[in-house]
């Protein structure tokens, strides 16, 4: 345990900081997951949100918050090529028959 009074002090709003930083990691780690489970631009948008805030109440450094946005856009990118678009059916052109010469040369 600390003895000097600064370091009791130190202790007593590290325990309170802990609190606040823990809330914020589970918004963030539950906004991650929701997303993850279904990618769509408004989950995309809470996952900003959330990982803005994060990086804002320096919970997590501002460059992890941008690296792990960007992961995320590209996982809606990738997510939303992979589905199969709806295709209109294409039937195969009638071939004419060959003309036949009827002209001698």
């Amino acid at each position: 345990m600390p003895v000097i009074k600064s370091a009791k002090k130190k202790l007593r709003a590290d325990a309170r900081k802990k609190i606040v930083n823990l809330k914020v990691k589970i918004q963030m780690k539950s906004a991650l997951k929701k997303f993850a489970a279904n990618p769509a631009k408004e989950a995309l948008a809470q996952a900003y949100s959330v990982l803005d805030t994060a990086a804002k109440k320096a919970v997590i450094p501002k460059g992890r918050a941008n690296r792990k946005k960007a992961r995320l856009a590209a996982l809606l990118s990738k997510s939303a090529k992979s589905k199969p678009t709806p295709t209109k059916n294409v039937t195969s052109k009638k071939r004419r028959p060959a003309k036949i010469s009827s002209q001698k040369r």
